[in-house]
């Protein structure tokens, strides 16, 4: 008697258990934001064009963990995430811009890469800024292209 008491109150549990379990569902979803820069973009990456304005040469460097574009305004960017889509050229890549928010403010780009020519023998990359946030709030950008810059 004693021994079929258990047994139903072990079923019952289980039943209970399995209903209480089996109805919440977890998913496991994966970070979308890898820390540091992608490996593709590494690198020093130039314009070929002359600016206008004085006589410089626009270039940006992509390093493992900061991003530092020069030209007439000067960014650099530490602190870097990106995201990728497997197959896809495009990579979105973001930063803690440190040197006039000091780091409290985070800029969004958007680099697509591309090949060249078999003349040239390189790839190209074509960037901007997307979003900026800043005190919690979302800043959108002006959307700034900027040119096809070659790596070096």
């Amino acid at each position: 008697m004693k021994s079929q008491m258990k047994l139903g109150m072990t079923v019952i549990a289980l039943a209970t258990g399995l209903a209480i379990g089996g109805s919440t569902t977890q998913t496991a979803s994966a970070a979308t934001w890898h820390r540091g820069t992608p490996k593709a973009l590494r690198g020093e990456w130039v314009d070929r064009k002359r600016s206008a304005i004085g006589n410089f040469q626009p270039s940006f460097v992509v390093k493992a963990n900061g991003l530092e574009v020069s030209g007439i305004d000067p960014v650099i960017n530490k602190h870097m995430h990106y995201r990728h889509k497997k197959g896809s050229h495009i990579y979105d890549v973001k930063g803690h811009e440190t040197m006039y928010s000091h780091g409290k403010l985070i800029n969004y780009y958007r680099f697509k890469l591309s090949k060249t020519t078999r003349k040239h023998k390189s790839h190209k990359v074509k960037f901007y800024i997307y979003k900026q946030r800043g005190n919690g709030q979302d800043y959108q950008a002006k959307k700034a292209k900027y040119g096809h810059y070659f790596y070096k």
